[in-house]
């Protein structure tokens, strides 16, 4: 379960927050909730306190009762781990410096009016892989245990001429003796892997560049040509929606 906790007092913008929050978090499976409070008391710090799970607090500098860097420190303090995600957001760009003096971890400080749907989806992205960072992807071949990282993989793809896949990483390439629909069991329903062809799945967090005319994915260097007709759109959509992608 992931918990988005907005702190802010404009209604404007906690709708907006919300509305991007489930933009991001639509296309997955994950569940989440979103909470809202509008100014800080004793009922806000009891929900922090006894609030469990993978933590995003969105939190506004100019609120009534305390502001969004007070509150940062409090969390900080009673939850007594890192492990929570902080982002501050405001509309006085000159305070980033002084948040970034007060020594509060936070995953970015954004300006509520400049790029801030791009900027919070962003933000987005890095929290979800650093919630998923420790996920792998595990099987037993050969008799050895092989474990690759989620956030390494850059493809999977079956062999033209022979009977298995192989799974691109970004610095190696490690052969797989089972089938693509064994891979998909085993990575469940992560968000960031997506089949562009019945041979072929991509994580969408890795790509740099996309041709649909030739067709050809990029991951830096590496690439590869699997992209089905009927997924071509489907793909552009994920990439340039769910900001996966950019162009160079």
């Amino acid at each position: 379960m992931i918990n988005f906790i907005i702190y802010e007092d404009e209604e404007y913008f906690c709708n907006l927050y919300k509305d991007i929050i489930h933009k991001f978090m639509g296309p997955s499976d994950d569940n989440y909730k979103i909470y809202q409070f509008y100014e800080y008391n004793e009922e806000l710090m009891n929900f922090i306190r006894n609030l469990s799970g993978q933590n995003v607090y969105i939190l506004d500098i100019d609120v009534k009762g305390m502001s969004g860097l007070d509150l940062a420190r409090k969390i900080r303090e009673c939850k007594k781990t890192f492990e929570d995600q902080i982002i501050i957001a405001t509309a006085y760009q000159d305070l980033v410096e002084n948040a970034y003096h007060k020594k509060i971890l936070m995953v970015d400080f954004i300006s509520k009016f400049d790029s801030l749907e791009d900027k919070l989806i962003l933000c987005f992205r890095e929290i979800y892989e650093t919630f998923n960072e420790n996920k792998y992807l595990s099987f037993k071949q050969d008799g050895e245990i092989i474990r690759i990282p989620y956030k390494d993989i850059l493809f999977i793809e079956k062999d033209k001429f022979e009977d298995c896949l192989y799974i691109e990483t970004i610095d190696d390439k490690v052969k797989y003796n089972g089938s693509i629909a064994k891979i998909e069991k085993l990575l469940g329903d992560d968000k960031r892997f997506f089949k562009t062809h019945r041979s072929c799945i991509v994580n969408l967090f890795k790509i740099t560049k996309l041709n649909t005319s030739i067709p050809t994915i990029w991951f830096n260097s590496k690439y590869t040509n699997c992209l089905s007709r009927d997924k071509k759109k489907e793909l552009e959509d994920l990439c340039l929606n769910d900001y996966s992608y950019r162009e160079d």
